[in-house]
C-alpha cells in the first residue's frame, strides 16, 4: 500500500488501496473514476466518484480502494469545509456515545433488579 498523504496526486487501479493517517485536515478530490472510503471510527463508508471531494480527518485512518481506474488529487481544505468535517465528526461521536449510555443505563437497572430478587 502506498502512503496516501504522502503524493499530491495518486493513481489506483481497480481493486489497488491505499491508506494513510493525515496530521491536519486534507481534502481529496476524485478527479477520475470511483472510490470506496473507510474512515477508521466512522461506523458507514464512502462511495465518491469523479468530481467529488472528501476532507479527511486528522489523526484518523482513511483507507482508499478504487472500484475502477482513479485518480485521487489532494487540496488544501477551504476553513469553512474543515469545519463542517469536524461538526460532522463530533456529531457522530456524540450519537456514539449516546446510544452507549441508554445501553449501559439500561443493562445496570436490570442488575439493579436481579440484585433485588
Amino acid at each position: 500500500m502506498r502512503g496516501l498523504f504522502t503524493n499530491r496526486a495518486i493513481t489506483l487501479q481497480p481493486g489497488q488501496t491505499v491508506s494513510g493517517m493525515p496530521e491536519s485536515a486534507q481534502t481529496l478530490h476524485i478527479a477520475r473514476g470511483r472510490v470506496w472510503i473507510t474512515v477508521e471510527g466512522i461506523r458507514h463508508d464512502y462511495f465518491l466518484s469523479a468530481g467529488d471531494s472528501f476532507t479527511a480527518i486528522p489523526g484518523r485512518l482513511t483507507v482508499i480502494e478504487a472500484d475502477r481506474e482513479a485518480k485521487i488529487e489532494q487540496r488544501r481544505p477551504s476553513p469553512l469545509h474543515a469545519l463542517h468535517g469536524i461538526r460532522s465528526l463530533i456529531a457522530q461521536l456524540t450519537q456514539s456515545m449516546s446510544s452507549r449510555a441508554t445501553v449501559q443505563a439500561s443493562m445496570h437497572h436490570r442488575t439493579c433488579c436481579d440484585a433485588r430478587c
